[in-house]
């Protein structure tokens, strides 16, 4: 959670979305700018307006001459101009409210995929366990192949069993190897996924403990899940702030048929140079603006923008129906899951039973090698079994919490 870069690329986008806010805070405030000219001309009309602005006109200026040719002309211009909105169809309030809803999604946004962070770091956790745990049941079959393989040899020299039997000993030894190179390179890959999942290097050495095992069993009833997911996920959040951005956007598309109007004021003092003292002049006033008629763009934007909210309404409900689908699957996934892991444990206990009668058997020359084998590859397979559903029923609660939106870090 400090170092994963989709959480850091989440959380920069939340900043973003509450400078947003700023922003739009902003559209309230009186607007200030100053500004510093200089302009050098002998326009006529220049010329006559700036001695004007300077307070530098004279009866002599009024020779027609003069007018009509002045001498070039500089004016220093310091002004400071200020605007306030006093109404703008509501447009200035409905855009800080999307504001304040774009800030909350891409917050529920954040959290999202901090729930998705976690969730990868105990499935990739999980999957080390399973990695590890499938490694040491090769191993074991390894050591059991090379054992029965030395007692084929040995019965064969004795002259006790054909040939056969040390060379199917053999074989089974020869491809359980090969697993065991698959499942090394496996575990290999596993740690990697898991730092991967972490936001680490992906050669950062770890030790991984424990062992794969049930966890406690939060949720016994689909009953109330659906309706808890709809409240707690924050993908679902998301989708709702959506709708209602897009239903303010409704209604800033029709506050633009409205005319708006602003407070306008102006201070400006001109020189003919930049340290004479020079004449000052201010004006306050208010300005209406309305558009009369704009080719009907202003009614398009109403039904685009009617549109798209009705398109969010549908998304939602879409979202609705599919998190319902992944709630009911994570919950039988997990059901069937853990009821496997309880008949994947009545199998390896039948087969080591089964391997001990068989093993008897083979020691009395009652039965062939390839029996033997069959029962060892079987018992192999159960603990395997074992392995994999446990690993399912372990991701699976954490896929179902993570489905519900109840995946936090507060769960570890």
């Amino acid at each position: 959670l400090e170092r994963h870069p989709a959480l850091r690329a989440a959380g920069y986008q939340a900043a973003a979305a509450a400078a947003g806010v700023d922003q739009a805070r902003a559209g309230f405030l009186p607007r200030v700018d100053f500004s510093e000219g200089i302009t050098r001309s002998d326009n006529p009309v220049y010329a006559f307006g700036a001695l004007l602005n300077q307070g530098r006109f004279t009866q002599a200026d009024f020779a027609v001459e003069r007018l009509n040719h002045p001498d070039p002309l500089t004016n220093w211009r310091t002004n400071i101009a200020g605007s306030l909105p006093l109404f703008k169809g509501g447009r200035r309030l409905l855009g800080y409210q999307q504001a304040q809803i774009g800030h909350e999604s891409a917050e529920r946004g954040r959290a999202r995929v901090e729930q998705e962070v976690i969730f990868g770091v105990i499935r990739a956790y999980y999957g080390v366990l399973l990695a590890q745990e499938a490694q040491a049941t090769v191993e074991v079959s390894v050591r059991t192949a090379e054992a029965n393989l030395a007692a084929a040899e040995s019965r064969y020299e004795a002259g006790m069993v054909v040939a056969s039997d040390a060379l199917a000993a053999r074989v089974r030894l020869a491809r359980l190897k090969e697993e065991a190179i698959a499942a090394a390179n496996q575990v290999r890959l596993a740690h990697a996924g898991l730092n991967d999942a972490m936001g680490v290097a992906l050669d950062q050495p770890n030790r991984i403990p424990g062992r794969l095992d049930l966890t406690p069993l939060r949720s016994e009833r689909l009953v109330g899940l659906e309706t808890l997911a709809r409240e707690q996920r924050p993908d679902y959040r998301q989708a709702t702030l959506e709708e209602q951005r897009l239903e303010k956007e409704v209604l800033r598309a029709k506050g633009a048929l409205l005319p708006s109007m602003h407070l306008m004021g102006n201070y400006e003092i001109n020189t003919h140079r930049i340290s004479a003292d020079g004449q000052d002049s201010w004006s306050v006033g208010v300005v209406l603006n309305w558009n009369l008629f704009s080719g009907g763009a202003d009614r398009a934007r109403i039904v685009e923008a009617q549109a798209s909210h009705q398109r969010a309404t549908a998304l939602r409900e879409r979202m609705a129906s599919a998190i319902a689908l992944e709630v009911r699957d994570a919950f039988l996934a997990l059901q069937t899951a853990r009821e496997r892991v309880t008949v994947a444990k009545d199998a390896i206990a039948l087969a080591e039973e089964s391997l001990r009668i068989v093993q008897d058997r083979y020691e009395n020359d009652l039965t062939t090698i390839v029996e033997l084998l069959d029962s060892e590859t079987a018992l192999t397979a159960a603990r395997t079994n074992l392995t994999r559903t446990l690993y399912e029923a372990t991701v699976g609660q954490a896929r179902l919490d993570l489905s519900l939106g109840t995946l936090d870090r507060a769960r570890f």
